[in-house]
């Protein structure tokens, strides 16, 4: 028998261990990306559902605040008795409070007569807006599918609440209608990513919300025969699920669809379907190139193959708990270690931080996808390294959000650590090549609080973030309970202030400006107050920087220059001495012709000269300072002076004066808060930095003004360096027109 050489049996043992090793090796492999798949699918699904539930609720939220401010107005003992005609007029004086997304208000009573707020009376008992009736006791209100009507030229749907009388029979409903296109609003803020597009079906499977607005008001059933019965009629009919469809551009796209409570609408997320072959795409290369390394590694070394093994099990599970892009934890397994930690020390208090970027959107559009993820790796860094510092933990969940969990001892310590982190974090911002601004929603866990989940405390987190909206000179907020009655509290503010201006609520009070030689009187600041019957008395602090949010404050500065040309005009007509009365231009003036056309007009209807009005403008404004200038040199041409209010609590305050014209420089209270000492004295070096501004004021030849003079020690100090005036509670508080009128009198 012929013997086969120990070669041979090298390179046969070789070749069978090798084939049973590349057989085990394509299997494990095999194995392992399948599973990786399935997570990553797992987890894809649970986002998306997690995404649809928690839009459905915002959703829910819109409609449930409409229909709050439509039972705001309902008055049972009314509508309970009165006949049609009535009400429309118990309407008509009410529209002003009820939301301003209402665009119509009506009632109908249960023969189908429609009593609208604008006075017209209509026949609807052959149409379908009588939607409840009083077989429908079940429903505490009803909510429309989308409607056409011959008295709107768009789209509408209807918050509906029945009527009772007492003794419980229907007498008809109240009615209020919205335009469709204002749930735009919501899909604003359903930032998931570029690709996923939503859409809002009525009852009958019409869009309400659609990417193209051609849709809205009509349904949709694929062109393709094998995806027809996928229609959004069939859709609407379902409680919710998901399937894969063809969208009206033909892509093949995967979509998830739930009802919504309260309303019967259904709301649908569409993902192209490319996204999930692409993963598969991924997964069929990482194969082969499994099989090549397994060949190569057959040719060289066999004993590799149990490495390569190894190795390609981590790879796996790196890709199924780690971001690919910044390395950090996933939001799920991010969710699944900070739950770990809310179990294992449950007598501990933590802290939640989510983190992202203004106008990330913006970013991404204009420096492209590339940029975009070079801003999200160098953020998740500077992030990284504060969670370290903490001991904390820190995940990336979709786009440019973070969130950051710590165990911490004292909110207080852990707040002061914070606000260091996020100084360090700007400072390091500051020296990237693109321009981009943090931003922080900070959420705290107590142990006597029960049912509290890391899913809860990061809406929280999100929800105290969504208050700070586009205001840059906030960077962060921490979510309370009156972070909410806050939020309610401004929401009323805006219902009532149109009507409370017409109703002269807002009422202008007038505080001395002092000449510091000779202690007499040289003018005055006009300062508006809000008495409302429900909040009491408001200072401005309590609702200018919510005017100034949205837009109102125009309105109410030409209200208070109205209300002082009518006093000096009086206080002249009756021979009264008066002095110049300054007032304030707030930062949302931003077009000069505008504003000098509407208060010239506003000026010319009265008799008084320009000497005795002056313009307070901010030197911290949005506005640019060729604007400010701009505006200067057109009220100097009339005849007024300018002051420039809140002088030195800017960035660049020296540069502004030099471009900017102003008069007068009012300084900051603060300025004389943070220099007295708590004996009362003066700090020397911030007096002899008060001093340097007094003088640099001189030879720039500006007249000054100190706000905030509280004590004789203060009034001292700036008469000694030749302040030329000075305003506050030292001399007196602002004071009604019959307290000035007095006033004036002993002090001129």
């Amino acid at each position: 028998m012929k013997q086969i050489s120990q070669n041979k049996v090298k390179f046969f043992s070789t070749l069978l261990v090798g084939t049973i090793s590349l057989v085990l090796v394509l299997g494990l492999s095999n194995f392992f990306t399948e599973r990786a798949l399935k997570n990553a699918e797992k987890n894809y699904l649970e986002s998306c559902n997690q995404t649809l539930q928690g839009y459905s609720q915002s959703i829910n939220w819109y409609l449930e605040n409409y229909h709050t401010s439509l039972n705001s107005i309902y008055d049972q003992q009314l509508m309970s008795k009165e006949s049609g005609e009535e009400i429309q007029g118990w309407l008509q004086v009410n529209t002003p409070y009820i939301h301003k997304d209402i665009c119509i208000l009506y009632f109908i009573d249960k023969n189908g007569m429609g009593f609208f707020s604008n006075g017209q009376v209509e026949d609807l008992s052959d149409r379908t807006y009588t939607l409840i009736n009083g077989n429908d006791s079940n429903h505490s209100y009803f909510v429309s599918d989308i409607i056409e009507t011959p008295f709107t030229d768009y789209p509408i749907f209807i918050i509906q609440e029945p009527v009772y009388n007492d003794e419980g029979e229907f007498r008809g409903t109240l009615c209020g209608a919205i335009k469709v296109n204002k749930l735009e609003a919501i899909t604003e803020k359903i930032q998931i990513d570029d690709y996923c597009s939503v859409y809002l079906q009525d009852r009958n499977g019409k869009f309400l919300i659609h990417p193209d607005k051609s849709y809205i008001g009509k349904d949709f059933t694929p062109a393709a025969e094998n995806y027809s019965h996928i229609s959004s009629k069939v859709i609407s009919n379902s409680q919710g699920g998901m399937a894969e469809t063809r969208n009206e551009k033909g892509e093949l796209v995967h979509i998830f669809y739930s009802k919504i409570d309260n309303c019967g609408w259904t709301l649908v997320l569409g993902f192209p379907q490319q996204h999930i072959k692409n993963v598969y795409a991924q997964q069929n290369n990482t194969k082969l190139l499994i099989i090549i390394i397994s060949f190569l590694s057959l040719i060289i070394l066999i004993f590799f193959e149990t490495g390569i093994i190894d190795s390609f099990y981590k790879k796996q599970l790196i890709e199924a708990d780690y971001d690919p892009l910044t390395k950090l934890w996933t939001r799920q397994r991010f969710e699944k270690e900070a739950s770990r930690l809310l179990r294992h020390y449950p007598k501990s208090k933590f802290m939640l931080i989510e983190a992202d970027i203004r106008g990330f959107k913006f970013i991404n559009q204009n420096f492209g996808e590339k940029a975009a993820d070079g801003i999200i790796y160098f953020y998740s860094k500077l992030l990284n390294e504060h969670t370290e510092e903490r001991n904390g933990i820190i995940g990336r969940g979709f786009a440019d959000h973070f969130y950051c969990f710590f165990k911490v001892t004292e909110i207080r310590k852990s707040m002061a650590v914070f606000r260091d982190s996020v100084n360090k974090i700007n400072e390091a911002v500051e020296n990237y090549d693109i321009q981009f601004f943090p931003k922080f929603g900070i959420a705290f866990y107590q142990p006597k609080e029960k049912d509290v989940t890391i899913q809860s405390l990061i809406g929280r987190a999100s929800f105290a973030k969504s208050t700070i909206k586009e205001n840059m000179l906030i960077q962060y907020s921490i979510y309370n309970s009156r972070l909410l009655e806050q939020i309610n509290k401004e929401h009323y503010m805006e219902i009532e202030m149109k009507n409370s201006l017409e109703n002269k609520e807002f009422f202008v009070m007038y505080q001395p400006k002092i000449s510091l030689m000779t202690d007499k009187i040289v003018g005055a600041e006009a300062l508006v107050r809000w008495y409302n019957k429900d909040l009491g008395l408001l200072t401005p602090d309590k609702f200018i920087p919510l005017f100034e949010r949205n837009g109102f404050i125009t309105k109410l500065d030409f209200y208070v220059y109205e209300q002082v040309f009518k006093f000096i005009e009086k206080q002249l007509i009756a021979k009264n001495t008066i002095v110049p009365i300054s007032v304030n231009m707030s930062r949302n003036h931003s077009k000069p012709d505008k504003f000098m056309h509407d208060f010239m007009n506003l000026f010319r209807k009265f008799n008084i000269p320009p000497k005795l009005i002056q313009l307070e403008i901010l030197e911290r404004s949005v506005m640019d300072s060729s604007t400010l200038q701009e505006i200067t040199n057109l009220l100097h041409k009339e005849g007024f002076t300018v002051a420039m209010d809140d002088f030195g609590s800017g960035e660049s305050s020296l540069n502004m004066l030099t471009k900017v014209p102003i008069d007068v420089l009012k300084f900051d209270r603060e300025f004389l808060l943070t220099a007295t000492k708590e004996n009362g004295s003066l700090d020397e070096k911030s007096a002899k930095f008060i001093e340097i501004l007094i003088d640099l004021s001189k030879h720039l030849e500006k007249e000054t003004v100190f706000e905030g003079v509280e004590t004789q020690a203060q009034r001292d100090f700036l008469r000694s360096i030749s302040c030329d005036q000075a305003q506050g509670y030292f001399y007196s508080k602002p004071l009604s027109e019959r307290d000035f009128i007095e006033f004036v009198k002993q002090h001129s």
